[in-house]
């Protein structure tokens, strides 16, 4: 009897959880077919009904990474011109706090550079759909340089998170405050006035 369209959804969408979880912590080239199976708690025929391959599946997986962090959503509560600023900054730099969402950015520096091009693109487009997201949010508050002040924010939070995680954690939080100050100044002197 052959499995439903929403069986068959529900399968995919574990696999990709499962591999967007592991691929954030680890990247590409530390994380077997094997692993993400068994995080998902599933068989490697299951993968294959899905997937053409491991890099086939980074590229989905940094989709629905993308398309379920915390900078895709609204936040319906933020009034004020920064509030979501500094929303997306702090949340963006709580890296090793407990309820933290990963951004595959930060954990995923090395795939920038992969031999494979689907990896490599699937982090441009990780690195695009953050900066897009800034920079409309940025255009909203009259910034004229809109698209430059993103790129330079999202590189300085993605090289924040990055060398953070090479300090002992006793220097980390400290490191993470005059950070997220110094990138917050950055963006609330590239805003227009009401």
């Amino acid at each position: 009897m052959p499995y439903t369209p929403e069986h068959k959804e529900q399968t995919r969408q574990r696999i990709l959880q499962a591999a967007a979880k592991l691929f954030c912590s680890h990247g590409f080239d530390r994380v077997t077919l094997t692993q993400i199976m068994q995080q998902a708690n599933m068989t490697h025929g299951a993968f294959y009904a899905h997937f053409s391959g491991k890099s086939s599946l980074y590229e989905a997986a940094m989709q629905f990474a993308t398309s379920n962090a915390f900078w895709a959503r609204d936040d319906k509560q933020t009034e004020g011109k920064d509030t979501h600023i500094k929303a997306l900054v702090t949340r963006y730099l709580n890296w090793g706090k407990k309820n933290s969402e990963p951004s595959p950015l930060e954990f995923l520096v090395t795939d920038a550079a992969h031999k494979e091009e689907k990896v490599r693109k699937a982090y441009q487009a990780c690195f695009d759909n953050l900066v897009e997201r800034l920079e409309g949010i940025l255009e909203k508050h009259g910034n004229r340089e809109a698209k430059a002040l993103a790129e330079e924010t999202v590189v300085s939070l993605v090289g924040t998170v990055a060398i953070a995680r090479s300090f002992a954690p006793s220097m980390q939080k400290d490191f993470l405050k005059r950070a997220k100050l110094r990138i917050v100044s950055r963006l609330n002197s590239g805003l227009k006035t009401p």
